[in-house]
């Protein structure tokens, strides 16, 4: 600011200057990944019930995005764990050292692959639940990209990423044979095979005429493999066709066949 002297000359008495701070890029510091299934209930009546599932009607839609732009900032609101089939949740977090409202993009690619392609754009929240029979059984990476987009000019906005640790998705279940099945006047023997080409075979169990259900063990008396072999006793005679056998893997699919064993020319 000029002001006049005393002797009629300007006088320099204050400088003001206006800058626009240098903006920095959005960090993605963590992806977690949780287990195969697991799926959080929204703990608002008017979300879906399901956090971070898009299946969603236009109403449903807005009063989401009113409750996720009160909780975007401390982070996606959980409730009740459940379980659903063929669904994986990740949750992940974000900084932005100039506090930009941050945005978020989800891509995936295959183990080997280079490609990325998008699962979901434009989310509001850090977490993202992905329907994973929309894809092929096999081992997959995640990038999440965050983008302060939103606050900034486009010739200023940046985005930052970060890559998942691979994981599997496997909604196959197992494939199991039964091998032999023989019946005497005291017992009754039942062996079958148990096979997984994408995870390990978990457990084996058995139900006589729907009674509950009994573990089986595999001969080598451990469930640690993609291929295990059971031999299944019973002391008494009993028809094959009323046993019925259930094996899940690791993945907790599940397959269940009964005692008999299929004709000849069609194991």
């Amino acid at each position: 600011m000029l002001t006049a002297g005393g002797g009629g000359s300007p006088v320099l008495t204050s400088v003001g200057a206006s800058y626009l701070p240098r903006n920095a890029r959005p960090r993605v510091s963590a992806i977690t990944i949780h287990p195969p299934g697991t799926v959080f209930q929204r703990p608002f009546p008017a979300d879906p019930e399901i956090a971070g599932f898009d299946g969603l009607s236009a109403e449903q839609r807005l009063a989401a995005a009113q409750n996720q732009a009160n909780t975007a900032q401390a982070g996606p609101a959980l409730g009740r764990r459940m379980y659903q089939k063929g669904l994986m949740t990740f949750i992940w977090r974000a900084e932005d050292e100039n506090g930009d409202e941050l945005r978020y993009a989800v891509e995936y690619r295959r183990e080997g692959e280079t490609v990325w392609r998008a699962i979901r754009q434009d989310l509001a929240e850090p977490m993202l639940v992905w329907d994973t029979t929309s894809v092929p059984n096999g081992r997959y990476v995640l990038r999440v990209g965050a983008s302060d987009a939103a606050t900034n000019a486009p010739d200023l906005a940046l985005t930052g990423y970060l890559e998942s640790t691979a994981f599997e998705i496997d909604n196959a279940p197992p494939v199991v044979t039964v091998t032999a099945a023989q019946r005497t006047a005291e017992r009754t023997t039942i062996a079958f095979d148990a096979r997984d080409g994408d995870s390990s075979v978990l457990k084996a169990e058995f139900s006589l005429d729907g009674a509950r259900w009994r573990t089986v063990y595999p001969l080598d008396g451990l469930a640690d493999s993609g291929a295990e072999r059971f031999e299944l006793q019973l002391e008494q005679p009993v028809d094959p066709a009323a046993v019925v056998i259930r094996v899940t893997d690791t993945a907790n699919n599940v397959t269940s066949v009964t005692g008999t064993p299929p004709p000849t020319g069609r194991r």
